[in-house]
C-alpha cells in the first residue's frame, strides 16, 4: 500500500532525554529493527532495478534514506515535500506494486520530509538532511548490485552500451524451452555480423528474453572490446527519434542535433539490440527509420538482435517491408520452462542469494509458479523476505504457500509423495525389495510392481516421464509410458488391480 501520509520531522523536536538509561537489551532490539530496515529497503531497491534504469534509481532513489521497519510500516526519508510529490507522481504504480510483492497487502510505505520545502518558512528551524556525505549514508546504495552502465539519456557523449553486466550466459538457465535460442545466441556472441542475422527472438513476458539478448551482447564485448555494442527498447527508441525530430525544429544548427546525428550514431554500431520491437506498432516514421538504419548495418555486415513478446506474423501495424527484414535470419522462441526447468531456475535464484530451502519448497514453488521466469524471482524474493523478517529466517512450506498465494492467487498444496516414497510403498505391498524394482529383472511379479510404481510417479508427481525413468534405473520415456498405458488400462477393466492402486494410494497418504 503506498501511503500519501506525511510526517515532519523537525530538528526541534522533543529528544529523548533519557537515552543514557536505555538497557543493553532496548539497545540489542533497535541495532535489530535497524538491520531489518536496511534489509527490507535493499530488498525494495533490487525489485526497483528490474523496472528502472540505474540511471533513474541513482536520481531519485539513491537520497532516500530508510529510518524504521515497524508493524510491517517501512519508513523512509525523502529531502523535501517537493521531491516527495515529484516521486509520487512519477513512480506510484511502481511503489505500490513493490511495495505489496515485498510486504504483503498489509504492508506499508510511509515518507518521512526532512524539510518543509526548499523555500519554505522557518527554514532554521528545519532539519537539514546531508545526502549521500556520509559513509553511513551510502553504504546501503553502494551494496546494491545496479549497474550503471545501463543508462540512456545521451548515446552520443560518453558512449554507454546500456547493458546490465548481470545478464550473462553464466547465469541464463537453458533447458528444453528455450534449447534453439541459446544455441544461435552462442553462435551469433562467437561470430558477430556474419551468423544468424538478424536475430529475432520472441516469447510470453518474463520469460528471459532481454537477459538472453542482453547476454549476447555482454558476451561479444567480452571478446571484441573495441565493438560498439548498443542495447535499447523500441519504447526509448521511438522516444529518442521524436525527441531529435522536436530538436531539429528549435535548432536549426548544421546537424547539431536532429534525426541526422541520431541516424550517424546508429548507423556507427557493430552491434544493435532492439527489445521489445512490438511497440513500434502503428508508429509509421519510427519505422522507416529502423528500416533506413537496419539496410546500413546488415549491408555493413554489422549484427542486428530483435526480441517481441509475440511471433513475427502476429505484429500489428509494421510495415510489410520491416516485417521481411525481421525474417532475414533466424527466429527462435522461448517457451515457458517445465517443471524441472522452474526447479533449477529457483535452485539457481536460491543459491545466488545464499539461502537454503527445504525441497518440499522448492517443488511447491516450482509446481505453482508456472506463467514466468519473472513472477518465480518476485516470489523468492517475497519468501526471503518474509522468513528474515517475520520467521527469524526459516523457509517453510506455510511460508512459501503465503506469499505465492499474495503473487499469483490460489495455490495447489504441495503433494508431499515422492518416487522413493511410491518405489518403497510399491516394494512393501508386493513383499518385494526395493532393488528388485529397480532392477532389470522381468519376472512377471517384478515387472507388474515396477510398471504400477511407475504409473503412480506419473500421476502423483509433476516429473516428466525422462526424469520418472531416470530414477527406475535408467529406462527411458517409452518404457514408461508403455508401463503407464499398461496400469491405466488394467484399472479400466480389473477390479482387482483398481483395489490394489487405491491401497496403496491410502499408504501413500499415511507415510
Amino acid at each position: 500500500m503506498f501511503l500519501g501520509v506525511i510526517k515532519f520531522s523537525a530538528a526541534g523536536s522533543q529528544k529523548n532525554n533519557n537515552a543514557d538509561s536505555n538497557t543493553q537489551s532496548e539497545k540489542a532490539i533497535q541495532s535489530e529493527e535497524s538491520v531489518k530496515t536496511e534489509l527490507v529497503w535493499k530488498k525494495f531497491l533490487e525489485l526497483l532495478s528490474d523496472s528502472l534504469k540505474a540511471g533513474e534509481i541513482n536520481t531519485w532513489f539513491s537520497v532516500i534514506v530508510p529510518k524504521s521497519f515497524k508493524d510491517n510500516v517501512l519508513t523512509i526519508s525523502v529531502p523535501s515535500e517537493d521531491y516527495y510529490s515529484l516521486i509520487e507522481s512519477r513512480y506510484n504504480k511502481i511503489i505500490s506494486s513493490i511495495t505489496e510483492s515485498l510486504l504483503g497487502p498489509d504492508g506499508k510505505l510511509k515518507y518521512e520530509i526532512s524539510q518543509y520545502g526548499l523555500f519554505g518558512e522557518n527554514e532554521s528551524e528545519n532539519q537539514t538532511v546531508k545526502i549521500n556525505n556520509s559513509a553511513e549514508d551510502r553504504s546501503l546504495f553502494d551494496s546494491i548490485n545496479v549497474n550503471s552502465d545501463k543508462q540512456i539519456s545521451d548515446p552520443y557523449n560518453n558512449f554507454s552500451s546500456n547493458l546490465n553486466q548481470k545478464h550473462l550466459f553464466e547465469n541464463f538457465i537453458k533447458g528444453e524451452s528455450n534449447e534453439l535460442a541459446v544455441a544461435a545466441a552462442y553462435a551469433i556472441s562467437n561470430n558477430p555480423g556474419k551468423t544468424y542475422n538478424p536475430f529475432f527472438v520472441y516469447g510470453g513476458v518474463g520469460l528471459g528474453k532481454t537477459h538472453l539478448i542482453q547476454a549476447i551482447g555482454n558476451e561479444i564485448l567480452n571478446k571484441n572490446p573495441e565493438m560498439k555494442v548498443y542495447y535499447t527498447t523500441a519504447p526509448d527508441f521511438t522516444t529518442q527519434f521524436t525527441n531529435n525530430i522536436a530538436q531539429n525544429r528549435i535548432d536549426f544548427s548544421s546537424n547539431r542535433n536532429g534525426t541526422k546525428k541520431l541516424d550517424s550514431f546508429y548507423k556507427s554500431l557493430d552491434v544493435l539490440i532492439l527489445d521489445d520491437v512490438q511497440y513500434l506498432s502503428g508508429k509509421e516514421k519510427t519505422q522507416d527509420f529502423m528500416y533506413q538504419i537496419f539496410n546500413t548495418l546488415y549491408n555493413d555486415k554489422k549484427h542486428i538482435i530483435f526480441s517481441s513478446d509475440k511471433p513475427i506474423n502476429q505484429i500489428k501495424g509494421v510495415e510489410e517491408r520491416l516485417m521481411s527484414r525481421f525474417q532475414w535470419g533466424i527466429t527462435t522462441d522461448i517457451q515457458v520452462p517445465n517443471w524441472e526447468m522452474r526447479v533449477a531456475i529457483i535452485q539457481k535464484k536460491l543459491t545466488e542469494a545464499g539461502i537454503e530451502a527445504p525441497e518440499e519448497v522448492i517443488h511447491f514453488i516450482a509446481s505453482n509458479v508456472k506463467d514466468s521466469i519473472r513472477t518465480i524471482e518476485g516470489c523468492i524474493v517475497g519468501i526471503i523476505a518474509d522468513s528474515v523478517l517475520r520467521y527469524n529466517g526459516e523457509i517453510n512450506l506455510e511460508i512459501a504457500e503465503n506469499v505465492i498465494g499474495r503473487v499469483v492467487g490460489t495455490v495447489r498444496r504441495a503433494k508431499n509423495i515422492s518416487i522413493e516414497n511410491i518405489i518403497y510403498t510399491v516394494a512393501n505391498y508386493y513383499k518385494l525389495s526395493e532393488n528388485q524394482i529397480l532392477s532389470r529383472k522381468r519376472t512377471k511379479e517384478i515387472a507388474f510392481a515396477r510398471q504400477v510404481a511407475m504409473h503412480l510417479a506419473k500421476e502423483l508427481t509433476p516429473l516428466t516421464l525422462e526424469s520418472i525413468g531416470l530414477n527406475f534405473g535408467g529406462k527411458d520415456h517409452a518404457t514408461v509410458l508403455y508401463a503407464n498405458n499398461i496400469i491405466s488400462n488394467l484399472i479400466k477393466k480389473d477390479k482387482d488391480v483398481l483395489n490394489q492402486i487405491l491401497e496403496i494410494k491410502d499408504h501413500l497418504k499415511n507415510l
